[in-house]
């Protein structure tokens, strides 16, 4: 699993953002087509916002490892996490990766997009969610973010991956293995944004641009 390659991207992108303030920039300009003149603070806490969600994807991707090795079944998990990554290291990245933080959006949103489709559909069958924390209202402010037409072409390559034999077999394995074995041990607290409700942290740190 190239979860090292994730983590090197990511590491770059905020750098970049430090060093050209792209993301800051893109943020500015969307807030004014909605007639918002956003404070600096704002702005910072909105970029805040975004290298938060794309921390989610290695954060997510280590804990359900770590959980799948707990009960022998890192195999199947290793299928699904390589799914969730794969967009990060194809030539036809839709959002060039050398644009930093906004680079590696359309990346992140398809990891976390992804792996929200596998949580729900694990909570179809268990009743209980795979990953600890709804990303939906997330997932839809960052598509917001990216636009058209550029976020449905994304969505389209997600409805592939998602609906392709090997992570159609790869979620019914897992949820197999829950209903022989019990929960999957995956951290029911949120890494990164802890308790909070996703709806309420999209509205506080993206509201005032006019993105939420």
């Amino acid at each position: 699993m190239p979860l090292a390659a994730v983590e090197e991207m990511i590491a770059d992108a905020l750098a970049d953002e430090e060093r050209t303030g792209r993301l800051a920039n893109a943020l500015r300009e969307r807030a004014a087509t909605h007639g918002r003149s956003p404070a600096a603070a704002e702005v910072r806490s909105a970029v805040g916002f975004v290298r938060e969600y794309v921390e989610h994807v290695p954060a997510y991707l280590r804990d359900g490892l770590e959980a799948a090795r707990m009960v022998g079944r890192e195999m199947e998990m290793v299928e699904v996490l390589r799914e969730a990554t794969v967009y990060w290291l194809t030539e036809s990245d839709i959002i060039p990766d050398r644009l930093g933080l906004l680079g590696i959006l359309d990346d992140a949103y398809y990891s976390l997009t992804l792996m929200q489709a596998v949580s729900d559909r694990y909570e179809e069958d268990r009743g209980r969610a795979l990953f600890p924390r709804n990303l939906q209202a997330a997932n839809s402010a960052i598509r917001n973010l990216i636009g058209e037409p550029t976020a449905s072409q994304i969505d389209m390559y997600i409805g592939t991956r998602l609906n392709a034999d090997p992570m159609t077999q790869m979620v019914h394995a897992l949820t197999a293995m829950s209903a022989h074995r019990g929960a999957f041990p995956i951290p029911q607290k949120d890494p990164i944004w802890g308790d909070r409700p996703t709806e309420e942290i999209v509205k506080a740190r993206l509201g005032r641009l006019g993105l939420a």
